[in-house]
């Protein structure tokens, strides 16, 4: 009788003190766990080539993208402290797998530029999402707030704002502020020509790059008329 009971009282006595031993240690194996977390470590596999990942995940490469944001998004919220440069890093190793979640090119740009000072960053982060979400407005339209009031560059802040009311359900209010900004501020040459090589790089309309030109020439035209008119 004893024999019978024995052998099933002792399993239940040695997985209880194993439990009883796991939650002793529990405060110590967390605590031990949260010093070895890098906050700004890439996610697994996200070093490979995209095409690479697709294989690896038997064409579930998808949730492999779910995955990749999840971690991101994360390790952006955390509030501890973070080495911007590493976490340039590893948002640079999810954008390149263009995962299908908006919020993942949408908020590093925010915690990049409000809590490191990297508005410089933003625009290869949009552009990628662009190239993941073609028909986004919410991702010029943020482009184009960094280039206009973080790196003070109008005509590139005009461009992303004119891609952005191109898209579909943008608000109407958009295409209002194009020729406004570009009237209301002084365009440098470089600025300008860099938003023509923006235009053209997404093959935007014909008629705002010529918008671009008109408004260049007049702004050095101005400008070369204060220079004489200071001069008498």
């Amino acid at each position: 009788m004893l024999g019978p009971i024995r052998s099933q009282l002792v399993p239940f006595l040695v997985a209880f003190s194993c439990a009883g031993l796991l939650w002793v240690q529990y405060p110590q194996r967390l605590a031990i766990i949260k010093s070895a977390y890098q906050i700004e470590a890439p996610p697994p596999l996200s070093n490979l080539q995209p095409a690479f990942v697709n294989v690896v995940t038997l064409g579930f490469k998808n949730v492999y993208d779910d995955f990749v944001s999840i971690w991101l998004i994360q390790s952006l919220v955390d509030s501890r402290k973070r080495d911007p440069e590493k976490l340039v890093a590893a948002v640079r190793s999810v954008i390149r797998h263009h995962p299908k979640l908006e919020t993942t090119y949408l908020l590093p740009c925010f915690v990049l530029f409000r809590d490191f000072n990297r508005p410089d960053v933003c625009q290869e982060i949009i552009i990628a999402g662009l190239q993941a979400f073609p028909s986004s407005w919410r991702l010029p339209m943020t482009q184009g707030y960094v280039h206009y009031f973080l790196l003070k560059q109008p005509a590139q802040a005009a461009s992303f704002f004119m891609m952005a009311a191109s898209r579909p359900k943008s608000p109407p209010y958009v295409k209002r502020l194009v020729s406004k900004l570009l009237r209301e501020n002084n365009l440098s040459a470089e600025d300008l020509q860099m938003s023509l090589d923006l235009m053209e790089q997404h093959g935007d309309s014909q008629s705002f790059k010529e918008m671009l030109r008109t408004f260049g020439k007049w702004n050095t035209e101005s400008h070369t008329e204060g220079l004489n008119n200071g001069t008498r």
